[in-house]
């Protein structure tokens, strides 16, 4: 719910309203799932995509790079998510 909010406000821009709620789903499944759980690294994933947003590419970009390395880790490079999680760290290099 916490990220579902946060995405509604992203979408609307309203970027400081989104950024404490972004940051609290990743803090929130890191300690309920553990770092490596795919749904956390959907959480930073989703943190790593508001920072974009907000032009923050300097704290985007490390989001978005362990995003890929979990990704690869626990579900296997071959994998969709994977696939998608490398598309929105290539889309921070542009």
């Amino acid at each position: 719910a916490v990220g579902n909010l946060a995405s509604l406000y992203e979408a609307m821009g309203r970027y400081d309203e989104a950024l404490p709620l972004a940051e609290r789903g990743v803090r929130t499944r890191e300690g309920v799932l553990g770092a490596e759980h795919p749904d956390t690294a959907t959480a930073v994933n989703n943190l790593a995509v508001l920072y974009e947003a907000m032009g923050r590419y300097d704290e985007a970009l490390p989001l978005a790079e362990r995003v890929v390395r979990t990704c690869e880790g626990v579900l296997g490079a071959e994998h969709p998510y994977t696939a998608s999680a490398v598309g929105n760290l290539a889309s921070l290099y542009r």
